[in-house]
This record gives structure tokens, sequence and C-alpha cells, in this order.
């Protein structure tokens, strides 16, 4: 959640809408779309379309001196399709290594389009892993064609030559495609350990997944877990997302900088009639302390309990350790700290502190909003 100021940098929007302000509870602060400029496309020109929208990002970033704020960062903003009367909502978030970040990102996604009526979603995921499992796997898609050539038209050997993973997308009969590797067998030992935390996040999420394998992204920039969310009754795409961290290094900085993103398409399954405006983000009154694994996966399904009761809270997700959260909550001087550690994620609790008097009660999480809602401040 980030914080009000008097003096918000002029890229913070003043007005934004629902889509925007629900992403607010999860850390995304408002800013406006950045322009895909000439040299955000030339910069990007072995990637495909599909980098622009990135590009123009890392490049707006580093222009707004968003690389001196505090990491990690979360930022959203709305973008009108070109030619079209409709939008798309961003989301990025930069200085994550681990896949909380995805899991923030399909958790506020998740959260919008629970708000825009849909009610029976899936999430699709897969992992490319890193630079080495990437490599690895293209080495077994090369071995997988060599194997099925003759099976191979003309066309689609063309079309492989060009790009290997494209083997994917190709329609082969079902034979073939049983001889095609999944990306997550070729996974490195780290990618392996990333990937079985992501899971781990969507079974916290308590989220319908499944396991796609021909979700690969983009080869010269998609790294570690790829996901969609789909409505499940109809199978429309209404988010994608990836990491984008092989693109950082493109725009001068000094070291890669973990980013990950997701894109929400502009569906709605409720009727829209004026679109509310807002003009302020939620003032938390809590500060939410997590520690150790267990807390951390209880953390993102705490948060959406306390949005779907309009109560906003501070928090650090990508912080671990206590002090930097502790810092934090003091400079925000927020009245009440919720913690969570390994005893109250095991017992389904949250520990409410009163910063001033230093009185704690451990209450249930299921009880937790309306004690919340009925907290003297």
């Amino acid at each position: 959640m980030p914080k009000q100021t008097n003096s918000r940098p002029a890229y913070i929007l003043r007005e934004f809408d629902k889509s925007l302000f629900h992403a607010s509870y999860f850390g995304f602060i408002p800013i406006e779309s950045p322009h895909i400029s000439t040299k955000d496309i030339e910069l990007v020109k072995d990637c495909g379309p599909e980098a622009h929208d990135k590009s123009a990002f890392l490049r707006s970033y580093i222009e707004r001196g968003m690389q001196n704020l505090p990491h990690p960062l979360a930022v959203s903003y709305k973008k009108r399709d070109v030619g079209k009367r409709s939008y798309t909502h961003s989301l990025h978030i930069l200085g994550i290594d681990s896949s909380l970040a995805e899991a923030i990102l399909i958790r506020t996604s998740l959260s919008i389009l629970l708000e825009r009526g849909f009610d029976h979603l899936v999430v699709e995921i897969n992992s490319i892993g890193d630079k080495d499992s990437i490599l690895a796997y293209e080495r077994e898609l090369h071995h997988c064609v060599k194997k099925i050539a003759n099976e191979l038209t003309a066309e689609h050997k063309k079309v492989l030559k060009n790009n290997i993973f494209e083997l994917l997308k190709l329609e082969l009969g079902e034979n073939l495609r049983n001889h095609i590797p999944p990306s997550i067998a070729s996974l490195s030992s780290q990618s392996r350990e990333h990937f079985k935390e992501m899971l781990e996040y969507l079974e916290a999420l308590g989220v319908e997944f499944r396991l796609v394998h021909t979700l690969i992204g983009n080869k010269h920039f998609a790294s570690n877990t790829i996901f969609t969310i789909r409505d499940a009754d109809n199978e429309n795409l209404l988010t994608e997302g990836l990491r984008y961290t092989r693109l950082t290094k493109r725009f001068g900085l000094k070291k890669e900088i973990p980013a990950a993103t997701a894109t929400i398409f502009d569906f709605h399954k409720k009727p829209i009639n004026k679109e509310k405006i807002y003009k302020e983000l939620p003032k938390p009154k809590f500060y939410l302390i997590q520690l150790g694994r267990e807390a951390k996966l209880k953390s993102l399904p705490l948060i959406e309990l306390l949005r779907q009761n309009h109560i906003a809270l501070y928090h650090f997700l990508g912080k671990d350790k206590i002090i930097p959260q502790l810092s934090n909550a003091e400079n925000l001087r927020v009245p009440y700290l919720l913690i969570v550690g390994q005893k109250e994620a095991l017992e389904e609790t949250v520990t409410v502190r009163n910063v001033s008097t230093r009185a704690q009660e451990t209450i249930k999480i299921k009880d937790l909003p309306q004690y919340l809602k009925h907290i003297a401040l």
C-alpha cells in the first residue's frame, strides 16, 4: 500500500479508476501510462510488439528516477489500446526475485476481475526457468524436431528454423504432440525451486489452476513463470503475465533488475454504468508484519480478505526481515500492527498490536475484518 503524501511526484495519478484503486490494496501505485516512442520500439526490435509496452515502461522508470525509490516497487496504469476504444491495465513489480512477485500479480489480477463480475476464474501456468533452463530446453526441442522431422511439412520446418519454440504452437496430431517435451523438465535446480514456490502460493490463494506446457512467452526476454487467467465458463483470455528481467539491462542499468508484469484486458462480466473516478487512495491505519515462509503464504489471502471488507493496510511483502518492516511502519506512523509469524500462520490467527500502548490481542483470521472495523482508533 503506497504512502499518501501532499507532494506526490507528477507521474503519480491524481484521478484513477476502480481497477487501479483495488490494485492499490496490494501495494500498486497508480501512475501515468508511458507513451511508446520510436526509440522504445527500436531498442527491442528483435523482441516483437509484445515488448513495446515493457520497453516504454522501463524507459519511463529511468527518466522519472524511479530506480532511486525504495524497492520492491509496484506500479499500475491504464492504457488505451491502439486504434480501439478498449483499455488494458498494466501491473509491474520490480525488485523481487522470488515467485512472490508473480503471486502478487496473480492475486491482484484476480481481485480486479472479481470486482468486474467474474466469479469462475482459472489460472494457467508454466515455467521456462532461467537462462540455463531456456538453453537446455532449446536443445531438447531441437532433438525432438530431429526425431519427428519426417512427419513435419516443409512449412513447419521453415517456421521452426526461425524459432524452435513455435513447435509448441504448431497444429500437430496428438501422436506428434506427445513427443514434445515440457519446459519444466529442463528447469535448473534454482528454477525448479522457484516454480515449486509458485505452486505453493497458488495453493495458498485457493484458486483453480492448471499447468499448460504451451505457455512459453517471448524467447528474447521471458523467464521463469508465465501465466494467464481465463474465464473458466467460456475460456476468454482475461490476463497474461510473465517475468521480463532480461530486458532491463538494455536500458543502461548496471545490473538486471528483477521485473514482472501482468496485463489485464478490458473485459467486464457485469454491466458498467458510469465508472467511478477515485481521487484518493485508501489511508490505512494498519501495517502488516509477516515473519517466515508460512506467514508470507498467508499474507496475500489475508490482504484480499481485508480488501473485500474495505480495510486497507500497509505492507512490505518483498522484505523478509522484521527490522525493515518495523522501520517502515514507524515512518508511516500507523496506530496498529498486524503481526503474522510462524505460530499465527499455523493457527490461522493474527496478532493485533497497539503501537502506543504495546497492548496486543490474537484474533482468528476469519474474525479479523469485524474486529478491525470496531477497533478504537
